[in-house]
This record gives C-alpha cells, structure tokens and sequence, in this order.
C-alpha cells in the first residue's frame, strides 16, 4: 500500500488551478495514491452549486480523489490540519492549489526522501506551498494553530513550533520541476488584505501572538529573534489514541495508549 496521500486545499476562484493540479498529480503519480480535496466555502457567501457540482465532476473523473466541502469559510489551518487526519496514510504531500508539477519523477524522488531519509517533516524548495509531514509529528507538535483563523503565517508559526519542540530547522529538499505560480489575485473578495492578499487578521493577531525579543527563536522566515507569548493547546487531542486503536474495531486485541 501506498503510504502517501496527497492534500490539496482550494476554493472557487481558483477551479481552473486545482483542476489542472489534479490532472498533472495523475500523469505522474500512481492512481492508487490518494488524493484528499479540502473545498473552501467563500467568506460570507453561501456555497456556489456550479462550483459544488464541478468539484463533484472532477473527483468522479479519477480514481481516489475524496473531497471535503466547506459549506462556509474554514481556516487555511483548520484545513491543513484536516487533510492529515483524513488521509489514511502517515506520511502527507501537502500542494497548494497553484502548484506547478513539471517533473515527470516527482513521485519517486518524493518517496526516495521518505524510503532514505529520517524525515518527519519537510519542504520542498524552501516553500510551504508543497511541503510532506507525517501525522505523528503534526500532533506532537499541536497541529497548525487554527487561532489563525483565515490565512497567512501559518507556515511561519510552525517552523517556530517545531524548531521549539526539536531545537532545529524543519528540514528541506531540493527537487526540480515543482513549485509555486503565486496567483494572489484569485482571491476571495469578501476578506480584508493587505500584502499579498493576506488577511489583515492573521496580520494582526501575529502582533499579539509574537514579541520581539532577543533571547527568543531565531528561523529560517525572520531575521529578528521571537518568543510567542500565547499558549499553545494540544488541538485534535485524541487523534493519535484513535489511529493506535483503530485495529481494535474489527478484532479487539488490547487498548493502546498515547506514548
């Protein structure tokens, strides 16, 4: 069995990008990979029925595609979070929908990084754009922080988490042919942006969730040493004591607790 899924997040405005995603992923990895589609509402709107009935369309044309409707607008966070507990695989390629896939091996130098080395989380090309983590590690850490409750920094809070709990970067790859076409003017209009088109929200609860200080963490996404001041929560608390335990629904052997 394959142990990968792959994770795609989008919304309306962007059918034509996660469409041509999805083709490209089924020209060049094999079709028993799963992929989940995490289907965001617009902020403020009722879900659009043609868009809802083309998202249909495309996960009936190939095999293995799970979609998951938002019928209003969910975090980039939460969303994340969602793909890894629904993939039935621990190990996650996470894409934005705007991801461009030119390498016809990617497949394979993907899983060569998983076969050889001892990653539980990585990027590719320094982008959070496509990155893979294991679900495990994701929990250990918290998952991503869903008080960012639109979009943006999401990458950044986690490179801090992580280097936090492991006293070290999050590793990355190099792989050719892959990487991000930043079509930040398909955006949902009903949000207030500023840089980007990020939401100016996450802009300003970062401010209060981080504080400059020169004794704090020092990563790969800013120069200036930080401390986050707001507690982290152990979010999804229960989701590794279920995959531990799943086995034991078809043929008790005995209960597994958290480690």
């Amino acid at each position: 069995m394959n142990n990968l899924t792959v994770g795609i997040v989008t919304f309306k405005e962007r059918r034509s990008l996660v469409q041509d995603l999805v083709q490209k992923i089924r020209s060049k990895f094999p079709e028993t990979v799963d992929i989940v589609l995490a289907i965001n509402g617009n902020n403020e709107e009722l879900m659009d029925e043609d868009y809802r009935q083309e998202m249909l369309n495309l996960a009936k044309s190939y095999k293995n595609i799970y979609p998951i409707f938002c019928p209003e607008f969910k975090s980039l966070s939460k969303l994340w979070n969602t793909l890894v507990i629904f993939s039935k695989t621990d190990y996650n390629l996470i894409l934005c929908d705007d991801t461009e896939i030119l390498n016809v091996n990617i497949y394979n130098d993907i899983m060569n990084v998983i076969n050889s080395k001892n990653y539980d989380f990585f990027t590719i090309n320094y982008e959070f754009s496509h990155f893979v983590c294991t679900k495990k590690c994701l929990h250990d850490i918290g998952y991503f922080d869903e008080r960012l409750s639109a979009f943006g920094y999401e990458d950044m809070d986690m490179h801090y988490r992580y280097i936090k709990k492991h006293n070290k970067n999050i590793q990355n790859i190099f792989i050719n042919g892959i990487f991000n076409k930043a079509t930040y003017h398909l955006k949902n209009d009903k949000i207030e942006t500023f840089v980007h088109n990020k939401p100016k929200f996450c802009d300003e609860v970062v401010k209060l969730m981080y504080i400059n200080d020169p004794n704090g963490i020092i990563h790969p996404m800013d120069k200036s040493p930080i401390t986050k001041v707001w507690v982290d929560i152990q979010q999804y608390p229960y989701e590794m004591f279920a995959r531990n335990n799943k086995h034991n629904v078809s043929k008790f052997e005995k209960v597994i607790l958290d480690e």
